[in-house]
């Protein structure tokens, strides 16, 4: 047994399965993007608002990824979250800025069963 710990073959060969078991694993156990309900998303999408968090919104959206969940979470950088709803199919955030009360609407698509929110502003008209 102390031959092959010391083998520096038996090492070359342990080493790299380990290493795609252990990505494998991972892969299998990584979280599906969105929220199971529309609900639940509007409550993940405030918490990461709230604490300023663009790794936790980042899973939540439907489309844009880490530039759309960082240029997000800088527009509530100065503002404090009062609170935020999931509302006839939009998840609404209520937010206070320099003693400015807002709210922010956030379309929610459905993506494979789960929900999830589209934070682009597109234009209207």
């Amino acid at each position: 047994m102390y031959e092959r710990l010391t083998n520096l073959r038996f090492w070359l060969l342990v080493f790299p399965a380990g290493w795609l078991t252990m990505v494998f694993v991972l892969i299998a156990f990584w979280p599906d993007p969105g929220a199971e309900s529309p609900e639940a998303l509007a409550s993940e999408v405030t918490n990461a608002l709230r604490t300023h968090d663009f790794r936790k919104l980042q899973p939540l959206l439907a489309v844009g990824g880490e530039d759309v969940a960082k240029s997000t979470v800088e527009h509530f950088a100065t503002a404090t979250v009062d609170g935020g709803q999931y509302r006839d199919g939009v998840v609404v955030v209520e937010y206070t800025r320099s003693g400015t009360h807002g709210v922010f609407r956030m379309p929610v698509e459905e993506l494979d069963g789960r929900y999830v929110v589209n934070a682009v502003i597109t234009p209207t008209g």
